[in-house]
């Protein structure tokens, strides 16, 4: 049967205190080892923030040691109107004129006025998206030939009426002629004759120009000989029919022909005149078919839902419909045919009747869209002059012609407009700021971790450590070192400068006149001369935090230090307890022993005196 057994009650001790108080005394040293675990963890936590903040001035370092972070640009125009301008930091600081010609505009066309919801006719619209060249001129054309026809008809009406009175006083001469006088019949014949030859005169052929000029000479001498022979007579055939009627015929008539003329030569002037139609390299034809149904609007929805890059607008002008055509896009380029199929008028695709109102095609002829009268915006490549040199765009905004440099046209310009590219300071000035405000962080924690504060007599986590004052001492020496390349030498020079407690402060001024003095402020910091004493101060701080930072940096180094003491710190604290634990184990053993013992004397003794008083009651 197993016993159950408390030490010392054997032996009457309080073992358990004996033994706690000895172990307590084995692990004395512990108190050591955790007081200094606490401070290299103190101290780890410290170097990390040393660790990030050299991290923190390097970035920044490194960041201004490239000419690109101090390539900051401002732009403006004396005409924003006209033109607006934007610029990146590869812009180089410049001053030019600029004139805007042109702006860039889309192809816009509109078609004649049909009644509100009419319908367009059946057919297909074929759009194909190129260039047009020559519109103006044939427009031109188109309007002169429909002007001289309109006069050619005109007068050619003229004419006829003419002409007609002209016949009406022959034949009311000839009546009258036969009541009087034979030289009367003479000259009435004469007369008529003359009248005939003006109807017959094409004032193109010669013999017919010669028969009414003939015509014309026997009728005045009939009449001269009329005049003699009976005055009176002469008199009562001037009031049926004076000779100014044939007058005016012949000269209605002439000018008819004059005017057919002109007409036929501006038609063949027109045809000649034609617009040329270039297709975009890689465009197609898009069909859209129209039925009998469709409307305006109804039409304007197929054509939107096409891939014909074309726009469709319908247009009520307050009496009737219109569509409205233009093109997705600016430019000469992004212009547009339209050419019909007219299925719904006999076929016929230029009358004017039906689907081809909506054809656009003055390649062909003036009808639909392009018909004379009917207001046409030709699509149009922007123009401007940089400096007095031609530039083209298909778009409002010049690009490319200048390195770093977009301008975006409004407005076509009467005078030049100035547009400056000018450096920005304010970016120099934030580097700056930038540079002093990480160095002066990472100094005041260097700062507060190495001091002893004599009034307290305490010292700080780092205070007389070789390693952290060793990277006080370098970044000191580095701020004090010097540059070339530039015009200044060194951080004092441009207004940083150092105070007692080894911060840095700002000297405005200074840096005000750094920072406008061209690019010598950026050099200080930037220029590579392959040299770590006299890089520039930006690659020198940030060679120095990569060195510090990177593996066998002095840095990296005494985080592994601290690491280290930790790990042997735990195994001293290990080692302690261990011993103590084993110390513990065998006082318990030696004092179980103990335990029995006196357990088996106290035993022992308990039975002799039992026999003592036994024996004593025996004798007596």
């Amino acid at each position: 049967m197993a016993s159950i057994s408390s030490t010392g009650i054997g032996s009457g001790l309080d073992v358990s205190s004996i033994i706690s108080q000895l172990v307590a005394l084995e692990k004395q040293p512990l108190k050591t080892l955790e007081l200094k675990a606490t401070t290299v963890n103190a101290q780890v936590s410290a170097l990390g923030d040393i660790k990030s903040q050299f991290s923190g001035l390097t970035d920044v370092a490194t960041r201004l040691s490239t000419a690109s972070a101090w390539a900051a640009r401002n732009a403006t125009s004396s005409n924003t109107g006209a033109a607006t301008i934007a610029v990146t930091n590869a812009a180089a600081a410049t001053t030019f004129t600029l004139d805007v010609d042109k702006l860039a505009q889309k192809q816009s066309v509109s078609s004649p006025q049909l009644s509100a919801g009419g319908l367009v006719g059946a057919g297909t619209l074929t759009f194909r998206l190129g260039t047009w060249s020559g519109v103006a001129a044939s427009t031109a054309a188109d309007a002169a030939a429909s002007a001289a026809l309109s006069t050619a008809n005109s007068t050619a009406a003229t004419a006829a009426a003419e002409l007609g009175l002209a016949n009406t006083g022959a034949t009311d001469l000839a009546s009258y002629a036969a009541t009087v006088t034979p030289v009367a019949d003479a000259y009435s014949n004469a007369y008529s004759a003359w009248v005939g030859a003006i109807g017959a005169n094409d004032h193109l052929t010669p013999g017919l120009i010669q028969a009414e000029a003939d015509a014309l000479a026997a009728m005045t001498s009939e009449r001269d000989a009329l005049a003699i022979a009976d005055p009176a007579a002469l008199a009562g055939a001037d009031a049926v029919a004076t000779t100014s009627l044939g007058s005016a015929a012949s000269a209605s008539k002439g000018a008819a022909v004059a005017a057919a003329t002109a007409s036929s030569a501006a038609s063949s002037a027109a045809s000649a005149a034609r617009a040329t139609f270039s297709a975009a390299a890689g465009s197609a034809d898009v069909t859209v078919t129209a039925l009998s149904t469709d409307t305006v609007a109804t039409l304007a929805a197929k054509i939107n839902a096409s891939s014909s890059g074309v726009v469709a607008t319908t247009f009520f002008d307050g009496t009737g419909d219109r569509l409205l055509l233009s093109s997705k896009d600016t430019g000469e380029a992004a212009g547009f045919r339209v050419q019909v199929a007219d299925t719904g008028d006999s076929n016929n695709d230029t009358d004017n009747v039906g689907l081809s109102r909506f054809a656009y095609d003055p390649q062909t002829a003036a009808f639909g869209m392009a018909s004379v009268g009917i207001s046409v915006q030709e699509g149009q490549n922007a123009s401007a002059r940089i400096n007095g040199m031609v530039v083209t765009s298909k778009t409002n905004t010049l690009s490319g012609n200048l390195t770093g440099v977009t301008i975006d046209l409004k407005a076509v310009t009467t005078s030049s407009a100035t547009m400056s590219v000018s450096e920005d300071v304010t970016l120099a000035v934030k580097n700056v700021n930038d540079f002093v405000t990480a160095y002066n962080t990472l100094n005041k924690t260097l700062a507060d971790l190495t001091k002893y504060d004599a009034g307290t007599r305490t010292a700080s986590l780092f205070q007389a450590d070789s390693s952290i004052l060793g990277l006080q001492s370098v970044l000191r020496n580095m701020l004090g070192s010097i540059s070339t390349g530039s015009s200044y030498s060194r951080l004092s020079d441009v207004g940083i400068e150092r105070q007692l407690d080894g911060s840095l402060k700002i000297n405005t001024s200074k840096l005000s006149t750094a920072a406008n003095n061209g690019t010598e402020l950026q050099k200080l910091f930037t220029t590579d001369n392959s040299n770590s004493l006299t890089n520039g101060f930006a690659m020198k701080f940030a060679a120095l935090g990569t060195g510090l930072l990177a593996s066998g940096g002095a840095v990296t180094n005494k985080s592994k230090a601290l690491s280290d003491a930790l790990d042997r710190n735990a195994k001293d604290q290990a080692k302690v307890n261990d011993r103590a634990a084993a110390t513990e184990a065998r006082l318990r053993k030696t004092y179980t022993a103990l335990d029995t013992k006196m357990a088996g004397l106290t035993a022992l003794n308990s039975y002799i005196a039992q026999q003592v008083t036994t024996w004593n009651k025996s004798s007596s």
